[in-house]
């Protein structure tokens, strides 16, 4: 009986701090990038920090130009945007990898599907093993620009993929594109170069 009693008392403390950490979780969703969802109505806080968890401290020029993009789209937060832009990177690599078309035509503007498209083919055609991620190591942003109403940001990536016999290591700059003009709240990767 006094077994049941001790077990109970470690079961109500578990959920309890479950509840504790899950149930206070505050501030805004990451940035959407999936085709399939709606804009959220109002606007939520501008937050545009110097510094970020996984960043070196952002020159002024860039922070400028990220507060640019925050004062046009009131839901752009740096942190957030990072966030968003790993999950990206994830399921654009995945899908890449899984020649998951549908998922990448979501996720990229129509010129840089055109290009995955066509590398997809190719890799087909040759038979070449893909590459799939072991390990996203860093995502830092880069720099923003505004374009008059679409806003670009940038975040340089480094990770480790591998085809099942080799590891490769990759630094890699993508650019994600929006237009704060529009409802789609919806960011697209624009560009990839090296880094």
């Amino acid at each position: 009986m006094m077994e049941l009693i001790v077990l109970a008392l470690i079961a109500g403390f578990v959920f309890f701090k479950l509840f504790s950490v899950l149930g206070k979780q505050t501030g805004a969703p990451p940035p959407v990038f999936r085709e399939d969802h709606a804009a959220e109505d109002g606007p939520r806080p501008v937050h545009v920090s110097t510094t970020d968890e996984d960043q070196s401290p952002l020159e002024d020029e860039m922070v400028g130009d990220l507060q640019k993009i925050a004062q046009k789209d009131p839901n752009f937060s740096q942190r957030e945007f990072v966030t968003g832009a790993k999950a990206a990177y994830e399921m654009i690599v995945k899908a890449f990898s899984e020649g998951d078309h549908d998922t990448l035509q979501s996720l990229l503007t129509p010129d840089v599907y055109r290009d995955y498209e066509a590398a997809i083919k190719a890799r087909e055609s040759d038979g070449t093993e893909p590459f799939e991620l072991m390990r996203l190591k860093s995502a830092n942003l880069e720099g923003g620009e505004l374009k008059g109403s679409m806003a670009e940001v940038g975040v340089v990536f480094e990770a480790e993929l591998s085809d099942g016999e080799k590891v490769m290591k990759t630094k890699e700059l993508w650019t994600f594109e929006r237009d704060t003009d529009s409802r789609d709240p919806n960011w697209r990767l624009s560009d990839v170069s090296a880094a």
